[in-house]
């Protein structure tokens, strides 16, 4: 049976698009929404045994609403560092 279809996956919480469970190197799993591009953590597995508990793990923070976007006007930029003026 896939992955897949043991594993649910709702759509994306920012903009509603759909979801798609993705292996990454044969070592993890994320969740990635195929409309706005933001996406899990990366949840590891070790071995095929953990292989299902990762993609259910990575599924979870996904349905939660846990994800990672860089949305336009968001930069990466260092903070500066507040200073008072006395």
């Amino acid at each position: 049976m896939n992955i897949d279809d043991l594993v649910e996956i709702y759509e994306c919480p920012l903009c509603g698009g759909a979801g798609i469970l993705e292996e990454d190197c044969g070592s993890s799993y994320y969740v990635t929404c195929l409309e706005c591009g933001c996406h899990s953590v990366n949840i590891d597995f070790k071995s095929d045994d953990d292989r299902l508990d990762a993609a259910k793990r990575t599924a979870d923070l996904w349905n939660c609403g846990k994800v990672i976007s860089m949305s336009p006007g968001e930069c990466q930029m260092p903070l500066k560092r507040l200073t008072s003026s006395a």
